[in-house]
């Protein structure tokens, strides 16, 4: 058995509904892993904006300043 308590499965003995089944659970496992992953960048997107927020709120910075300005001819 593997880490998980799956066992292997030799798909081609599997009878018609055996093989609707596994799919069915190797999609779900698939797209459970997908959803995670995107969560987990969602919220590291949230915190390092959080973070940004709050060190634009420090008094100790000083506003931005136009350093070049140029045309967009260049």
């Amino acid at each position: 058995m593997s880490k998980h308590g799956q066992r292997e499965v030799d798909f081609d003995r599997l009878n018609l509904l055996g093989k609707v089944v596994y799919v069915t659970g190797t999609t779900f496992h698939v797209l459970g892993n997908v959803v995670e992953s995107v969560v987990e960048t969602l919220s590291g997107v949230v915190r390092e904006a959080e973070r940004a927020f709050k060190d634009g709120l420090d008094s100790d910075l000083d506003e931005a300043t136009i350093l070049d300005e140029r045309k967009g001819d260049d």
